[in-house]
């Protein structure tokens, strides 16, 4: 059966490889796939797709990318394979230094932790981070890594502490939670010990359950060291320079020749051995199925009846380890034992059995059928039906399927396992209601689906229940065409005994659907065994060839009928009625046992989609030890036995291992070697569930197969999949986080599952093959067998033939041998001299060339392999490809190889095999060719003069022949050696903050003030231009512009690039194409005086850059520009107040953000200050606000009057910037006019007086002014150079008319006090192409009643909601979408504020004011205090501004709110509810009654509360449209020309105004804790935000939802100034600290 098995697997694969159709590998990012081949048993290799582990010691991440001279050409295939997944190395050391490596992992809420996997040395620094989920949460962190000094239990966890960037403790054992306020608190742990190790959070607020309660969680593998040699003097085998050998253990025949055969390994240069198991092998001979799993087999005694021990075996293996230095690893068979097992007749309970597992009854019955079935095939029964013996046309298979389903599944009836017997139940029925009460209730169908089947747990005949107590309450039931009770008694039953017949009929046709399904699968099998032209075309029908595949043992049936066999079923016979394991064929859950009872009937074994291996049961662990002792008691000595005798395990079938099982067994052998080695064969199709097992089981390699490559291209891209770094990959950055792996590989040219290469290709490939996969940076191996050009599959199952000795018909001239010692030789050095980088070129069809490359010393090999993956012709002569071309000079041919015929046709077709009888043996006819360690002079392939280029080599290929194998190996040219030693001196200097370099850099640097760090850092394109330097941001080709010139530009995209080494990112390959790049960034800051120092240092540190291989310039280059923009970003901190420089890195980045608005902008200066202001002077180009970038950058958009003064405090006094602040307050004082600031600036020179609001924020800011700067009162008094002291008046110059600033203050509320109604200069389309001429009309006055500021008209738009209509087609052009005219309800509080301050002034005696004055019509004077004007205010406003819920009026729709606007034109919009009420919230919280202002806040949480900033309309209104376009040209007046732009996009700087109110009238209202915690919450998007936007800011506005808005500015001055403010709020509240 095993063998009829395999055929049909060999056959069903074989196909599926042979339609695969070979053409140019065409990878897209993240899109891969590897075909798979069959296994010796079951098995086809899954799509991959994630990109593989492997690493070495100095790095770890892989990328096609360019080592050589053609950098441009082989640029662009760098580009074709990005590693997005894998781990990036963190290192404390130089770039040429030691290996101590340091790690910074982010843990995150809700993670799905089992499906990451990061890959860590041993000795390693784990740093854990909270990420940006996790702001403004209580945490505390729990991990099973143990204690120094203590053990590993799996399910034992402790507390970890928590430290400040700083390195400060912030948690103790009485307080272990951590108060996340920023992403740059960690707990460190060194990682000492080997395994896989969980660690978990959870809330301090929740209960602690254990791990299993986790809010979030990760895993951690920290890789196993081998050690071989003798005691005291034992050496370090690195994972990746693993060459592993498999060898069959049955086939090593008596131990005392053990060593003989196995010394093959060791000559063959392999150091690890790995073992099929060497326990008793039950009656099929499989290496897998074993008979006792706690005896050797007796078949390696030295005399025929003796027995071998394990401690003899383990003498064999330590000789191995000490004296050869190779280590070992065994199979571990957990799933299965063989049927003969002894100890199964006394447990039988270990197994899935009819006894044990009455769901599976159906399916033995089912399987009993099928056997019958054969059985009758076989006598000849079923010929005069068409059905002969010998099944060889597909009109036996017609034949065969009809008597199944007529014949044979009539004779089980399997449904009927499922059913009940309804006339039982209807008897019943009758017999109880008869005996009842008569119902009250009428018959009801919609009730009838409350009754349904209870499947019976023994799984009888019609023995399936029902809920009998309700089928008598539903079905007993009145009948309007029943008058007497008999007939009622009648028809109630009837209408039950049709629901039973319907649910069993149910039943019957949901079975029936699985068996049809089985049996077209078993008509599968038959059909390719027996009947396809591809398949075996078996004839004979036997125990080892049935027809149909055995799903279960048989036990005690032979000679019975079906009937009998059914009962037998259900007694104790049923105990040996085991089911067979197997695989699983389609798709499957590899993490759900699939013997277990599944949802539903349906399971593998009934519906036939298992590959079933007849040879073995399938053992049934249960989920704990007690749920069946002696098994796991068992098969943990059997683990623990392997585990001490061996260096490490092979988990055998391992997707198909329970995986607490699996956990429990290797946490078992751990116990006996913490640093087992462990290796599996994993097959899940995807790389998150194989993490899972990785992660869980702590599996050190996965199996990966060379022979599922289909071509030559597809063998190239698995060896740079499966590891290693590119070539030229980036140095580690201790700033940014780890990128997760994949898992580790064992690469292996063929596995033992596998048939011979030979089959499926040629023998000519067998070499160059070889030696591809021998250059991954990665585990690697082979089969026994490969080297000696072994032809066909050593079976697991029927080869019984012994290996062959070391000199007696193997030795180092048989096959390949020789060839094979060299390249696993030299695959060992290059992993042990940290040749990590890897990449992969196509140079031809047939020919693949490989580069491993050392970052330290950046010497490379490079190998050449001609592959042959179908016969050349016989007498085929060199291939032509281009030259090899490569940078550097070469040091030597490492080696020549290859493969020919030992005749005049060197590469004919083998002649037919002939097989030892006794031993496996190989090709003779064949001759290996092999040149070691030869100067080029002396080389077959290579034409024996270079052709050298500068720094450049160019080697010709002359005899470049199918199977041609070339290694060289190539070191840097004398030239470019002494820049490496500059750029290697000043990367380390950068790194760690310290040495020569460094020391200039931060002394000139030091230097700089937060004008010139603006400079050096952003200053988007049209801020450069502006400088008229002739510069402009920097453009990427096949990319782009950067978002900033400066360094924040190039650092923003390295930060991406960086942690994935996507060398093939245009970034990279512009600078591998030239220096332009590099010149630029250096140049540019020449332009600036403050900046030529840097300019100058810049330029002498890129000069070895540009001496160096291309290909390694962008790591440099990342190195260089990141640990400058480090230096440079720390003076920023360094220059701003304490609550930033001691801050966190939440509230600097913020900070550093704030940079990006103020600059000395040429075409946007303030007007001439007077020259008679007091000092400090302020510079000529005086430094000004931009509102946002990049739309408004320069010129006459660049300073909005409201936008300056809204972002102000956050922007400019919170961060230290007072003079410059002062200068700003002071020039839009001068200009202005009607009692308002400008909307516009522009310089002064043309300003536009078209809003409301600026006025008040301006007034507001010095306020704040006064209050927050060193002796901020004095501004009060400085002299303000008036440029239109009346409203008629042309522009004066500076000094020409100066007032006090306290003066111009006193006019702005004198005007709005008085009233004015004003039309704008120069109305008409000169200064607004779409406002209608009513709109250009102003009017601007106080509520006499109220006290409230109002102004405006429908047409205009005089606040920040300022989006005038501009579609004729719409026809909305000249239509305001936001008119707020009245009393808009920010300005109210606003206006109370400043009239408090001024208050405040006045009773200190600092101004000469105590308010204000207005003549009537009829020259009648009133006058107000501004504490009368303001206490007006303050009695009217909650009055008028607040909707109760008592509110009956009609255009009331929301209530508790307060309303947009007070006596609007268009009334109904006055109770809107828009973001920005929380305003006057904030800014004079004393207007509102706390418990109003609470339920108001907490109406806006629940309708206009977005992820990252505020709807600016409620969801309900009717006018609501939520996203931005600005280019829409539809006939929708509401949204095209982005006529909406208020009325639905969510704004991001309003939301800091409800944050901080919230926070304020949480504390009056006993909410503090609760809304601090709240606030953190939603400040996370915000963190992430800043994070990952290119432009280190955030942005103007969102859409719907928080989803991206095109026409939005990427960075707002007032979103980041107004989150920056809330910080400020949390800090002052002592609610940041950690």
């Amino acid at each position: 059966m095993r063998f009829q098995l395999l055929r049909w697997l060999w056959g069903f694969f074989a196909a599926i490889d042979n339609a695969a159709v070979a053409g140019p590998l065409q990878i897209e990012k993240g899109e891969e796939a590897d075909n798979g081949t069959p296994d010796r048993k079951r098995k086809q290799a899954p799509l991959e797709k994630a990109k593989s582990g492997g690493r070495s010691e100095p790095e770890s991440v892989a990328i096609r990318t360019v080592p050589s001279a053609n950098a441009k050409a082989m640029g662009n295939a760098g580009s074709a394979e990005i590693v997005s997944n894998q781990i990036i190395r963190r290192r404390e050391m130089s770039t040429m230094g030691k290996e101590t490596e340091s790690h910074s992992i982010p843990i995150s809420e809700g993670q799905n932790a089992e499906h990451v996997l990061y890959r860590l040395k041993r000795g390693s620094k784990l740093s854990v981070h909270p990420d940006a989920s996790l702001l403004g949460r209580k945490i505390v962190l729990y991990t099973n890594y143990p204690a120094e000094g203590q053990k590993f239990v799996r399910t034992e966890y402790r507390v970890l502490g928590w430290q400040l960037s700083s390195g400060k403790q912030i948690t103790s054992v009485m307080h272990p939670e951590a108060h996340v306020v920023d992403t740059d608190i960690y707990s460190q742990v060194e990682l000492n010990m080997s395994g896989t190790y969980h660690f978990y959070f959870r809330y301090l607020e929740r209960p602690d359950t254990g791990s299993s309660g986790a809010d979030g969680a990760l895993y951690v593998q920290v890789e196993p060291t081998l050690h071989v040699g003798p005691p005291g003097a034992q050496k370090t085998i690195p994972l990746d320079s693993v060459r592993c050998q498999t060898v069959l253990t049955k086939l090593l025949g008596p131990l005392n020749t053990w060593e003989a055969k196995l010394r093959v390994a060791k000559e063959a240069g392999y150091n690890v051995i790995h073992f099929t198991p060497i326990q008793e092998l039950g009656g099929s001979r499989s290496c897998y199925s074993l008979r006792d799993q706690l005896r050797v087999s007796s078949i390696y005694a030295n005399q025929k009846g003796g027995k071998v021990s394990f401690e003899e075996v383990d003498k064999v293996i330590k000789k191995c380890r000490q004296e050869w230095g190779v280590a070992s690893i065994c199979d571990i068979v957990l799933n299965h034992t063989a049927n003969e097992s002894e100890w199964l007749l006394q447990h039988p309970d270990a197994t899935y059995s009819c006894a044990t597992c009455p769901y599976l009854r159906p399916a033995f019955l089912l399987d009993a059928a099928f056997a019958q079935c054969g059985l009758d095939i076989s006598e000849g029964s079923l010929e005069h039906v068409g059905v002969p013996q010998v099944i060889d046309q597909e009109c036996h298979l017609e034949a065969l399927k009809y008597q199944l389903h007529t014949s044979y599944l009539s004779k089980v009836n399997i449904h009927e396992l499922y059913q009940c017997d309804a006339m039982k139940y209807v008897n019943e029925f009758m017999t109880q209601v008869r005996t009842r009460e008569p119902p009250k209730n009428v018959a009801n169908e919609s009730r009838f689906d409350e009754i349904q089947l209870i499947q019976d747990p023994e799984y009888r005949r019609l023995a399936s229940t029902i809920n009998f107590e309700r089928a008598l309450e539903i079905f007993n039931a009145f009948h309007g065409d029943c008058f007497d009770e008999e007939s009622r008694f009648r028809k109630c039953a009837e209408t039950l005994r049709r629901h039973l017949d319907s649910l069993n009929e149910r039943v019957r046709a949901e079975i029936q659907g699985y068996l049809n399904y089985a049996i077209d699968n078993v008509l599968a099998g038959v059909r390719y065994e027996r009947v396809q032209g591809d398949g075996p075309r078996v004839k004979e029908i036997s125990e080892k060839h049935a027809v149909f595949m055995v799903y279960f043992t048989h036990t005690g049936t032979l000679g019975k009928s079906l009937a009998e066999i059914e009962a037998d079923m259900y007694t104790k016979a049923g105990e040996f009625f085991m089911a067979h394991n197997g695989w699983v064929m389609g798709s499957s859950d590899p993490l759900r046992d699939f013997a277990e009872e599944q949802p539903g009937r349906a399971n593998v074994y009934l519906k036939r989609e298992l590959i079933s291996w007849g040879d073995s049961v399938k053992l049934r662990f249960g989920r704990k030890p007690e749920d069946s002792p002696y098994l796991w008691k068992h098969m943990t000595e059997y683990v623990e036995t392997t585990a001490r005798i061996f260096d490490g395990v092979r988990l055998d079938n391992c997707h198909s291992t329970p995986l607490h099982v699996a956990e429990y067994l290797l946490d078992a052998a751990r116990k006996i070697n913490p640093e087992l080695y462990v290796v599996a064969e994993l097959f899940t199709n995807s790389d998150a569930t194989d993490n899972v097992f990785v992660n869980r089981l702590g599996i050190t390699s996965l199996i990966r197969e060379a022979l599922s490559a289909w071509d030559s291209h597809e063998q190239g891209r698995l060896v740079y999949r499966y590891g290693g770094v590119p070539v030229g990959g980036f140095y580690a950055n201790s700033s940014r986080h780890e990128a997760p792996s994949v898992a580790h590989a064992l690469f292996l040219d063929l596995t033992h599952d596998n048939p011979s290469p030979v089959e499926k290709r040629s023998v000519y490939d067998l070499l160059p093959s070889a030696a591809l996969v021998s250059m991954a940076c990665c585990a690697t191996g082979s089969n026994r067998g490969y080297d000696e050009l072994v032809p066909h599959h050593i079976h697991v199952v029927d080869e019984e033939r012994t290996y062959q000795e070391w000199g007696k018909g193997v030795d180092s001239k048989s096959g390949i041998m020789g060839a094979k010692r060299a390249l696993n030789l030299l695959h060992g050095q290059l992993a042990e001299e940290g040749f990590s980088q890897v990449y992969v070129d196509q140079m031809d069809p047939n020919v693949v060339a490989v580069t491993r490359h050392s970052p330290t010393t950046h010497q490379s090999v490079i190998l050449v392999a001609h592959t042959a993956f179908g016969y050349p012709y016989p007498n085929a002569g060199p291939t032509g490809i281009r030259s090899l071309r490569f940078e550097g000079v070469l040091d030597e041919i490492i080696l020549e190889a290859s493969l020919t015929t030992k005749s005049d046709k060197p590469f004919d077709r083998p002649a037919p095999f002939k097989k030892d009888p006794n031993v496996i043996n190989g090709f003779t006819q064949f001759e290996l060719h092999l040149q070691e360690h030869i100067p080029l002079a002396k080389s077959t392939v290579f034409q024996t003069q270079a052709f050298v280029d500068g720094n450049n080599t160019e080697l010709k290929f002359v005899n470049l022949r199918p199977g041609t194998v070339v290694a060289i190996r190539v070191s840097v040219h004398p030239g470019p050696r002494a820049s490496f030693g500059k750029l290697q001196k000043l990367t380390n200097d950068l790194r760690l903050g310290a040495g020569e370099e460094w020391s200039q850099l931060q002394a000139i640097v030091s230097k700089l003030d937060l004008v010139a760090l603006n400079g050096a850092l952003f200053s988007c394109d049209q801020e450069e231009r502006d400088l008229g330097h002739g510069g402009s941001a920097y453009d990427i080709p096949n990319f782009g512009q950067v978002v900033y010139c400066g360094f924040q530009g190039f650092v923003s995209l390295l930060t991406e690039i960086s942690p994935k080494n996507d060398l093939g990112h245009p970034l990279c390959n512009n600078l591998r194409d030239g220096n332009w790049m590099i010149d630029y960034i250096a140049d540019r800051l020449n332009s600036y005086e403050a900046l030529k120092p840097l300019s100058a240092w810049l330029k002498t540190a890129f000069e070895p850059l540009k001496n160096i291989p291309r290909y390694l310039v962008p790591c440099y280059f990342d190195a260089i520009i990141s640990g400058v923009y480090n230096v440079l970003t720390n003076q920023v901190n360094e220059l701003m107040p304490d609550f930033i420089k001691n801050g966190h890195s939440f509230t600097q980045s913020l900070a550093l953000s704030t940079l990006q608005f103020l600059s000395a902008c040429k075409s946007a200066n303030l007007p001439g200050l007077s020259p008679a202001i007091s000092p400090p002077k302020p510079p000529k180009q005086c430094v000004t606000l931009s509102a946002g970038l990049p739309h408004f950058s320069t010129g006459y958009m660049r300073c909005w009057g409201r936008d300056t003064f809204i972002a102000l405090r956050g922007s400019m006094f919170l961060t230290g910037r007072y003079n410059e602040a002062r200068y700003i307050i002071i020039g839009f004082g001068q200009t202005l006019r009607h009692g308002l600031i400008p909307n516009l600036l522009d310089s002064g020179s043309k300003p536009r007086f078209n809003c409301r609001d600026a006025v008040w924020w301006w007034m507001y800011s010095i306020k704040q002014y006064v209050e927050a700067a060193p002796k901020g009162a004095e501004i009060l008094r400085d002299k303000v150079s008036r440029l239109f002291p009346y409203d008629d008046a042309e522009a004066h110059a500076p000094g020409a008319f100066d007032q006090l600033l306290f003066d111009v203050m006193q006019e702005a509320l004198q005007v709005h006090f008085q009233g004015l109604q004003y039309r704008e200069r120069n109305a008409g389309y000169e200064i607004d192409a779409h406002m209608v001429d009513q709109g250009f009309n102003n009017h601007i006055g106080v509520h006499p009643e109220t006290g409230f500021v109002f102004g405006g008209n429908n047409f205009n738009c005089g606040t920040w909601m300022d989006k005038m209509g501009s579609s004729q087609k719409a026809g909305n052009k000249g239509r305001p979408s936001t008119p707020r005219d009245g009393s808009a309800v920010e300005l109210i509080g606003l206006q109370y504020a400043v009239l408090r301050f001024m208050q405040g002034l006045a009773e200190n005696e600092q101004i000469p004011y105590t308010g204000v004055e207005r003549k009537g019509p009829s020259g009648e004077q009133t006058k107000w205090t501004y504490k009368e004007w303001a206490d007006r205010i303050r009695d009217n406003f909650d009055r008028h501004f607040y909707v109760s819920e008592s509110e009956t009026g009609s255009l009331a729709n929301k209530k508790q709110i307060y309303k947009d606007s007070y006596g609007a034109t268009q009334s109904w919009t006055d109770f809107q509810l828009r973001c920005n009420f929380p305003i006057t919230l904030t800014v004079a919280p004393e207007l509102c009654n706390p418990q109003n202002a609470w339920r108001a806040l907490e109406q806006a949480k629940k309708y206009i509360l977005g992820p990252l900033g505020m709807k600016t309309l409620d969801p309900e209104d009717w006018n609501y449209r939520a996203n931005y376009d600005n280019s829409n040209d539809s006939t929708d007046c509401t949204v095209a020309h982005g006529a909406n732009y208020h009325q639905g996009p969510e704004w991001v700087w309003p939301i800091g105004f409800y944050l901080r109110a919230r926070l304020i009238f949480a504390k009056k209202c006993g909410h503090l804790d609760e809304t601090i915690a709240e606030t953190w919450a939603i400040l996370r998007n915000h963190l992430r935000e800043l994070q990952t936007s290119h432009w280190r800011g955030l942005p103007e506005l969102t859409n719907d939802n928080g989803s991206y808005c095109g026409d939005s500015c990427r960075t707002q001055a007032w979103s980041v100034a107004a989150i920056l403010e809330v910080l400020y709020d949390l800090h002052s509240l002592g609610a940041d600290v950690a």
